[in-house]
């Protein structure tokens, strides 16, 4: 009986999440706020292909300063200041494939508008909700913090302009969820206990 009740909470959480607001629903898909609802759907979708077309090759994602010389899970992987793309895509990949479920939710933020002549555009402070369920009874919740993004002016195949993400700060902490089978972490700390896998 616990063990469907606690499954049936999982899913709970999970729909929940789902009506919060995105800060990406109504954005073009070539400003830098349609780059986040690319990364957002990546993670949700768990797809690799996604989340390569919102990220610059030089991208570089920068970890929290409380987990940065920490090792995840007590491993011994020490976590380092920052990650290269590549890093990045290998966390990210181990995730999607060995998870029970993802919701990412990046939430309302103003995320401004590039000017027609500049070639960077920094979003700060935006508000982060990321549930990872291990199996149908225990995950890892996010909901403390938030992120900084910036995006680089991207020129494809005859000359077309999009944008795509070149830095990503993490700033998320240890919030506090009640529920069980929920421990608290940072973005950077789940990633990296998945790049260890």
């Amino acid at each position: 009986m616990k063990k469907i009740l606690l499954s049936g909470m999982a899913l709970t959480l999970l729909a929940l999440a789902c009506g919060e607001e995105s800060v990406t629903d109504s954005t073009p898909a070539n400003a830098p706020g349609g780059v986040l609802k690319g990364v957002q759907l990546s993670f949700n979708d768990r797809n690799m292909t996604t989340l390569a077309r919102a990220l610059n090759p030089a991208f570089v994602f920068y970890f929290d300063d409380g987990d940065v010389g920490t090792s995840p899970a007590g491993g011994s992987y020490i976590i380092p200041e920052s990650w290269t793309y590549t890093e990045f895509a290998r966390a990210a990949k181990k995730l999607f494939e060995n998870t029970y479920a993802v919701d990412f939710r990046l939430t309302s933020a103003n995320l401004g508008e590039p000017g027609p002549n500049v070639t960077t555009h920094r979003v700060d402070n935006v508000a982060i909700r990321f549930l990872v369920m291990v199996d149908e009874l225990n995950g890892y919740l996010v909901n403390y913090g938030h992120f900084d993004f910036e995006f680089r002016r991207h020129y494809g195949e005859g000359g077309q302009e999009s944008w795509r993400l070149t830095k990503w700060w993490d700033h998320t902490g240890y919030g506090y969820d009640p529920n069980p089978g929920l421990v608290p972490a940072s973005f950077g700390r789940v990633l990296a206990m998945y790049y260890c896998q």
